[in-house]
């Protein structure tokens, strides 16, 4: 993996989750192919930072874990 081909997003869930919720959601979003990191902004249980690999997955992509558990999700930043 080449580090210039990195990007970060941002994650807004309309849905406000609780940290076992975040953990669960973190987890399948490291499980999709070319993300790196997952994490949740504390005190922000509803947005989350993802780093991934743009050569190997699409920010769209991104969201199909998430909608895949029943979730409302979109992409608001890069």
């Amino acid at each position: 993996m080449r580090l210039d081909y990195l990007a970060d997003i941002v994650i807004h869930v309309n849905e406000t989750l609780d940290e076992t919720g975040l953990r669960v959601v973190e987890c399948d979003l490291c499980g999709v192919d070319g993300v790196v990191a997952a994490k949740h902004v504390p005190g922000r249980n509803h947005i989350l930072m993802v780093t991934y690999d743009n050569e190997e997955a699409r920010a769209v992509d991104l969201l199909a874990p998430l909608k895949a558990r029943g979730l409302h999700a979109q992409l608001i930043g890069f």
